[in-house]
């Protein structure tokens, strides 16, 4: 009996795995992952309902019997426009210089894959889980080499997998708890930004692929990083559910790599560099109303809080040991100043044909963890709100799921008097070099985002897949034969 619970937990064990090289996911997220949540406008944490609970919260896994696996794969589209100012007079001959708007050379992005077994084991109370999944964001991003968006970035390129393992135990249906532990794994982390090698000083605000600057690569990793998250949730009346989760340990990154150049005869000495990353806590919390008649479920409305510690990331601070043209490079920082974020959840499902049809829609409103005078192109974490849409269809145990959003965001113009993105001098920093300024604003022009997001997914509920099977075994089986009963006589 065993076995048959053990052979689809094995296997998508095995196959979870494998996923893990495919599961690119960019810096950091957009709301949020699964093709239910998305469909739900990402209000999941309370009336999760599928193998994502490994996310959103564990302790929903103990309200999910049998043994199940789930399996999601998201595309984004990410709307980036960056038009750069015309400079002003303080950059004398250059002055008056305008440039053309400029996108990503690659706005389609096949983010990753989610895969989540999940099982009981045939216990009553309890059920495990295991899993790989990235954050939903946009990981590979390439822009012109010598663009006017260059002294903010060029390209990047991340892989980011979370291997999870979980258990959740509940108390009836009235109550449940639930933990995970995450194997956080960078595999990649490339930046690309064009900087100034020059060691005289002066700034040159026009990028100038004849001049001394220079596309600079920074190739990173770290394999080895950990996160945890616990979560519960209660339902104290037939109508009413509760639901909070935490991812409680943040995850600390300290990678290490190299630097690639666009022009390698500089190099006169390998460049190694390290950083430290940090991502943050995360606090999640909701209400939900279910209409249950006692006979049927009909449909639920879900509101949900995010809370996400950003205000941790300062900057990226840079370590860098090696030479260009002869002369040893300084330490670089990328200044970021993001503020905590926090974001309201809207959403729920409709039932007109259960269990065969499932609708369902949703919204939500974030606020920026970028001030507007730190906007970039690499991470626009701006003020935005999205709308999401989506359906369940399927019986007999085998469901396919279809989410959609679109997420607006605002858009931001930013002077050069206002702007904090600066261009990067490698051998001579700012601002003693550079005519008391910290470098050439980078940021100064119009950021124009969105993003349209889609995420179709499989769901496999193997308790339901078999109990037709079941049923026709329990029917095959001989039925034992009638007593006989014994004679009546007369007197």
């Amino acid at each position: 009996m065993m076995r048959r619970w053990l052979a689809p937990w094995v296997l998508a064990s095995v196959a979870a795995l494998g996923l893990a090289q495919e599961a690119r996911a960019g810096g950091f997220e957009v709301p949020d992952m699964g093709a239910r949540a998305l469909g739900r406008g990402a209000a999941n944490v309370v009336g999760v309902e599928d193998g994502t609970a490994i996310h959103y919260n564990p302790g929903a896994l103990a309200k999910m019997r049998g043994t199940t696996v789930l399996y999601n794969h998201g595309f984004m589209w990410q709307h980036t426009q960056f038009s750069r100012a015309t400079l002003s007079e303080r950059w004398g001959d250059d002055a008056g210089t305008s440039f053309d708007p400029v996108s990503a050379q690659n706005n389609l992005f096949p983010i990753l894959g989610t895969l989540v077994v999940t099982s009981d084991f045939g216990l009553d109370n309890w059920t495990f889980a295991a899993g790989v999944y990235g954050p939903n964001g946009f990981g590979k991003q390439k822009y012109p080499s010598y663009g006017p968006q260059a002294f903010m970035m060029t390209e990047l390129d991340v892989l980011l997998a979370y291997y999870t393992v979980g258990a959740a135990w509940k108390w009836r249906d009235v109550f449940g708890i639930g933990a995970v532990v995450q194997y956080a794994d960078l595999i990649q982390l490339n930046y690309g930004v064009l900087s100034d090698s020059a060691v005289t000083p002066g700034l040159s605000p026009v990028p100038d692929a004849e001049s001394t600057q220079l596309v600079t690569t920074i190739e990173l990793k770290d394999r080895a990083a950990a996160t945890a998250q616990l979560g519960a949730w209660y339902r104290p009346h037939q109508r009413l559910e509760l639901g909070v989760s935490t991812r409680f340990v943040p995850v600390y990154f300290k990678p290490k790599g190299g630097v690639s150049v666009d022009k390698e005869t500089l190099v006169t000495e390998e460049i190694k560099v390290g950083m430290d990353l940090t991502l943050p806590v995360i606090v999640r919390g909701g209400i939900r109303y279910i209409h249950d008649t006692g006979t049927r479920e009909w449909f639920d409305i879900e509101l949900d809080a995010v809370y996400e510690s950003w205000s941790m990331l300062k900057s990226f601070d840079l370590d860098v040991n090696g030479q260009l043209n002869g002369q040893d490079l300084q330490e670089l920082s990328i200044a970021k100043n993001w503020k905590d974020t926090v974001s309201v959840r809207l959403g729920g499902d409709v039932h007109p044909l259960p269990p065969y049809l499932t609708l369902r829609t949703g919204a939500f409103f974030e606020t920026a963890a970028a001030p507007e005078n730190f906007s970039s192109i690499d991470f626009p974490s701006f003020r935005r709100f999205g709308v999401g849409g989506g359906f369940t269809a399927g019986a007999k145990g085998i469901y396919a799921t279809v989410g959609y959003m679109h997420v607006f965001q605002e858009d931001r113009t930013i002077s050069e008097e206002f702007g904090k993105v600066f261009g990067q001098r490698p051998l001579r920093p700012c601002p003693d070099n550079c005519d008391g300024l910290s470098g050439v604003p980078g940021n100064a022009g119009t950021f124009k985002t969105g993003y349209d997001l889609l995420t179709i997914g499989i769901d496999i509920r193997f308790r339901e897949l078999l109990a037709d099977r079941r049923a026709k075994k329990e029917a095959a089986k001989p039925q034992p034969a009638a007593a006989s009963q014994p004679a009546k006589h007369g007197a």
